[in-house]
C-alpha cells in the first residue's frame, strides 16, 4: 500500500486545483486551494513559492484561530517570489492550514516554464507554476514540499494535457475539454499541453507516448524503453508507479531552454529529434532518474547533487553497458556518441583544468550538472567496481524499498553501501568524495631477468589505487595485470613469458584520471568549459567578453580547434540576445576555421539555416542545409540533423 503521507516537511499536503489554459490567447489562470498541517519548525511564520505572474496574486491563509499578523515577500535563488506568512503568535505543530488562491501565470518565462501559441510545459521542479510550500531541513536548506491531490486542466477540444503517473479522468463539453488528473501519492506537478497524438502500450508498465502529429519515432522506442525500465529495475528497484509516459518536447522550444530531456516520476520528457533514434546514454540517464531525484529525495545539501544526477548518470552508463558495450569505454572517456560530450572523462578534465572543480559531496550550483555528470558517475561506477556490483545493486535496491517515504542523506547512502559490502569504505568516500581533484600519475617500466619492473609514481595527494596493467608482446599477444598501489611511489615485479612490446596503465579508463592521451587536449579547451559555464549560469555578457579576450590574446598551435568552439559560442549567446547579424557573422567565422571539432560543425551549420530560414533567405539556407547534413554524416549522425532540417524546412517561409 502507498502512504498517502510523507514523513518530513509540512504535513499532509493536498491541492484541489484549477487551470484554465488558452495557448492562443497565451492565458494560464490558476485558481484553488491547498491544505496542510504545519510543521514543528514553521510554528511562527509558513513560506509559499510562486513564480512571477500577471499581475499580483490573490493568496488567503486561514486556519482555525489562526491569524496572520503580516506577510513579506522576497526572491528565492530560482528567481521565484516566496511568500511569508508571519502568525500572531506561535501554533502548535500540525495545526491545520488552508490556502485559497487564484491568480493569472500569464507567458513570461522561467526555468521549466514556457508559453506560446503550439505548445506549454509548466514543470513544478523547474518552476513554482503553482503554489508551493517551502520544507525546512535539517541542514537549514530549502525544498518543495510533495502532495497530493486532484488537478483539473480545461482546455479547447483537439488539444492534450498530459501529467505523470496520476489518474485520468476527461469531459467533453461544447468544445472545452477537461482533463482531471488524481495523484494518490504525494509529487510535484508537472503539465505539459499540445496538440498531440497518444498511443497507448501495454506491458509491466503501462506506457503511453505523446508526440507531435509529425513526428517520426524510432520504431522500437517503445520497446527499448520498456527493455530499459525492466534493466534498470533489476539494478535499483521495483517503480511505484501506475504508468509511464513518454512525452514529446518541441524541437524549438529545446532549442530555446537548452533542455535536452527532463525526467518526471512516471515520465520522461524528450527533444523530438531525440525520438527519431534510441540514444541509451540519454534514455538511460532520463529513466534513471525515476529512481534517483524523483522516488528517491535527497535531503540536506551534502551529496545532494550525488544522490540525483550522478547516480541517474551511473544508470547510464548502465545501461549502456549492457545494451551498447561497444561505445562504454568511449562514453567514460569522451563521451558518448550523439550525447552530450562533456559528461565523460574528458568533460571533467577540462573543467577542472581551469579550476572548475569542487568536492562531490559539496557541489554548488551549475556544478551540480557539470561534475556530478562527469566526475561523478565515474567514481560511482569505480565504487560499484570496488565493492562488487551486485553487492552495490543489492544497497541501492535496499534505498529504494527503505527510502520511498522519506528522504535519504549522503549518510545514509554511505551507511547502505557499507552494510552491503561488509565493511567501512571511509577510505574510498575520503579519497574520491571529500576532495577536489582526480589522481595524477605516470607509469614506467623496465624487462629484466627478474621479470617486468613497473613503477608507478602519484603527484600528491596520493590515492589508494587498484590498477590495471595491459601488457602488450612482441608478438601482439597480451595479457592483463593489477597493481596495488597506496603510496607516491610504487614500484612492482611481475613475472612474464616473453619480451614486453608496451605497457599501458588503466587502458579501459575505469579510474577517472589525468590520463595522458586526454590531457593535453583537456588542458587546450578548458577556455570553453568556463564558457559553457558562464552560459549555463546565464552570464552571458561575462562569457562573451571572456571568449573575446581569448580570441583576442590569439591562440597559437590551436591544434584542438579552440577558437572554432569560442567563436560557436559566441553565435550562440548572441543568438539568445537576439541580434542575428553578429551571430551569422560568429558562426560564419567558425566554419571558415581551419581547425573545426566534429561535435559542433554540423550544429554551426544548423544555426546559420535557422538564421537564413527566419530571413527567407533560400541561398544561404541550402548552403548551411547541405553543409550541415555532411558533416551529421561525417560524425556518425550524433547531431540528428535530418529531423532537425526537416523541421526548419516545414516551416520555411512560402
Amino acid at each position: 500500500m502507498i502512504s498517502t503521507m510523507i514523513a518530513y516537511g509540512q504535513k499532509n499536503l493536498h491541492y484541489d486545483l484549477h487551470v484554465d489554459a488558452d495557448l492562443h490567447q497565451k492565458t494560464f489562470r490558476v485558481n484553488g486551494s491547498l491544505s496542510f498541517e504545519i510543521a514543528e519548525y514553521s510554528r511562527d511564520s509558513v513560506e509559499v513559492v510562486l513564480s512571477k505572474g500577471v499581475g499580483e496574486p490573490d493568496l488567503d491563509l486561514s486556519g482555525i484561530a489562526v491569524t496572520v499578523a503580516k506577510r513579506d515577500t522576497f526572491r528565492n535563488t530560482s528567481n521565484d517570489i516566496v511568500y511569508r506568512f508571519h502568525f500572531s503568535r506561535k501554533l502548535d505543530a500540525g495545526t491545520p492550514l488552508k490556502l485559497k488562491y487564484e491568480y493569472e501565470r500569464g507567458a513570461a518565462p522561467t526555468f521549466q516554464y514556457t508559453l506560446d501559441s503550439n505548445f506549454c510545459m509548466a514543470s513544478g521542479y523547474g518552476s513554482a507554476w503553482y503554489p508551493q510550500v517551502n520544507t525546512v531541513d535539517q541542514d537549514g536548506s530549502k525544498g518543495y514540499t510533495r502532495g497530493t491531490g486532484k488537478i483539473s486542466v480545461t482546455t479547447v477540444s483537439g488539444i492534450t494535457a498530459v501529467m505523470a503517473a496520476s489518474k485520468l479522468d476527461t469531459l467533453s463539453a461544447k468544445g472545452i475539454k477537461t482533463y482531471q488528473f488524481t495523484y494518490d501519492r504525494p509529487d510535484i506537478f508537472s503539465l505539459y499541453i499540445a496538440d498531440y497524438q497518444v498511443n497507448y502500450h501495454g506491458g509491466a508498465i503501462p506506457c503511453y507516448t505523446y508526440t507531435l502529429k509529425t513526428t517520426v519515432c524510432d520504431p522500437r522506442l517503445i520497446a527499448n524503453t520498456a527493455e530499459v525500465i525492466t534493466f534498470l529495475t533489476g539494478k535499483f528497484g521495483a517503480l511505484s508507479i501506475p504508468n509511464f509516459s513518454i512525452i514529446e518536447l518541441p524541437e524549438y522550444i529545446s532549442e530555446q531552454t537548452g533542455i535536452g530531456g527532463a525526467s518526471l516520476l512516471g515520465g520522461i520528457l524528450i527533444p523530438t529529434s531525440e525520438l527519431r533514434r534510441f540514444n541509451y546514454a540519454l534514455f538511460g540517464h532520463e529513466i534513471s532518474h525515476q529512481w534517483w531525484g524523483n522516488l528517491i529525495e535527497s535531503t540536506g545539501t551534502k551529496g545532494s547533487d550525488m544522490l540525483s544526477e550522478g547516480l541517474a548518470q551511473y544508470g547510464s552508463l548502465q545501461v549502456v553497458n549492457h545494451f551498447d558495450p561497444q561505445n562504454s569505454i568511449l562514453y567514460r572517456k569522451t563521451g558518448y556518441p550523439g550525447y552530450i560530450k562533456d559528461q565523460s572523462g574528458i568533460g571533467y578534465l577540462k573543467n577542472a583544468s581551469v579550476g572548475i572543480d569542487e568536492p562531490l559531496t559539496a557541489l554548488t550550483g551549475s556544478n551540480g550538472h557539470i561534475i556530478a555528470d562527469s566526475k561523478g558517475f565515474l567514481v560511482l561506477e569505480l565504487l560499484s567496481n570496488t565493492i562488487g556490483k551486485e553487492k552495490f545493486h543489492a544497497a541501492m535496491r535496499q534505498i529504494t524499498s527503505k527510502y520511498q517515504h522519506s528522504r535519504l542523506t549522503w549518510a545514509s547512502f554511505i551507511k547502505e553501501v557499507e552494510k552491503a559490502n561488509g565493511s567501512s569504505l571511509s577510505w574510498f568516500f575520503e579519497q574520491w568524495c571529500e576532495q577536489k581533484g582526480v589522481p595524477d600519475w605516470t607509469t614506467s617500466w623496465t624487462q629484466s631477468s627478474k621479470g617486468l619492473i613497473v613503477e608507478i609514481s602519484q603527484q600528491k595527494p596520493v590515492y589508494k589505487l587498484s590498477i590495471e596493467l595491459l601488457i602488450v608482446f612482441m608478438d601482439n599477444t597480451s595479457i592483463t595485470k593489477k597493481i596495488e598501489v597506496n603510496a607516491q611511489h610504487t614500484r612492482s615485479v611481475i613475472a612474464v613469458r616473453g619480451k614486453v612490446k608496451s605497457v599501458t596503465s588503466d587502458p579501459e579508463f575505469k579510474i577517472p584520471h589525468w590520463a595522458p592521451d586526454l590531457t593535453e587536449e583537456a588542458r587546450a579547451l578548458g577556455k570553453t568549459a568556463t564558457i559553457q559555464k558562464l552560459r549555463i549560469e546565464q552570464k552571458n555578457q561575462e562569457a562573451e567578453k571572456l571568449a573575446l579576450s581569448y580570441i583576442g590574446n590569439g591562440i597559437p598551435n590551436d591544434r584542438f580547434g579552440l577558437e572554432f568552439r569560442l567563436l560557436y559560442y559566441l553565435g550562440r549567446i548572441k543568438a539568445n540576445e537576439g541580434n542575428s547579424d553578429k551571430a551569422l557573422e560568429y558562426y560564419k567565422r567558425a566554419v571558415q576555421m581551419a581547425v573545426r571539432t566534429p561535435d559542433f560543425l554540423a550544429s554551426a551549420y544548423f544555426r546559420i539555416a535557422k538564421i537564413a530560414m527566419a530571413r527567407n533567405d533560400r541561398e544561404l539556407f541550402h548552403w548551411a542545409k547541405e553543409n550541415a547534413l555532411s558533416a551529421d554524416v561525417l560524425n556518425g549522425e550524433s547531431d540528428h540533423m535530418i529531423p532537425k532540417i526537416e523541421s526548419l524546412e516545414s516551416s520555411f517561409k512560402k
